[in-house]
């Protein structure tokens, strides 16, 4: 019976830059290797290598392909969160706030290649990471959607409830503009929705 191969042992760290930590080098390698091959198909393996760092390495800060995975959408999710603020906060107008920050999610989403290829090649694997409640990408877009709410429609914060489903419409809204983009341009689209959503809020506010 013939032995096993035996195992190559990981290669040593590369030296670390100054610049970037260990764990961003490891989810923007896995970012890089997700957009080329999937999820379903990302290698551990690979992952380290294109990080320059050991396997060893990588399962001590991402035990597992799934936190590995977790984190990379959390980290992409908060990225596109800091470009919807920076695009809604310099507006006071309730709908101009609003249609500036729709408009930025969806321009950067449309862009964005790991979620363009998950979309037309792993739909089963991507919707359940971005469409669940409770996952990272519903959680934190829908908090920064309440936080731009309570700032910009002050009739809208007085009551917490109303303040959330309006935020959880916004939220959900957004996901599945991302998931299933329409034909229309994006500054369409925000427009509409950013004038259907504040309308309708103030019409239900003083209902």
């Amino acid at each position: 019976m013939p032995s096993e191969a035996p195992q190559l042992p990981d290669a040593p760290d590369a030296e670390l830059s100054s610049e970037q930590s260990i764990p961003t080098r490891l989810l923007d390698a896995a970012l890089e290797a997700a957009t080329l091959h999937g999820i379903s198909k990302l290698s551990m393996g690979e992952v380290a290598g294109r990080a320059g760092l050991s396997r060893q390495t990588l399962y001590r800060y991402f035990p597992s392909k799934d936190a590995l995975v977790s984190a990379v959408v959390s980290a992409e999710t908060s990225q596109l969160i800091e470009k919807v603020v920076a695009a809604a906060l310099p507006f006071e107008d309730p709908q101009e706030s609003l249609e500036a920050g729709l408009l930025a999610a969806l321009r950067v989403t449309r862009d964005h290649p790991l979620l363009d290829r998950l979309i037309r090649t792993e739909p089963e694997a991507l919707l359940p990471l971005i469409t669940t409640e409770g996952s990272p990408v519903m959680t934190q877009v829908r908090s920064i959607v309440e936080m731009i709410l309570a700032e910009r429609t002050p009739d809208v914060a007085t009551d917490p409830v109303a303040l959330r489903r309006f935020a959880d419409v916004v939220t959900r809204l957004v996901v599945s503009y991302a998931v299933s983009a329409p034909d229309d341009p994006p500054e369409v689209v925000a427009h509409f929705l950013s004038m259907f959503l504040v309308h309708g809020t103030t019409a239900s506010s003083k209902g």
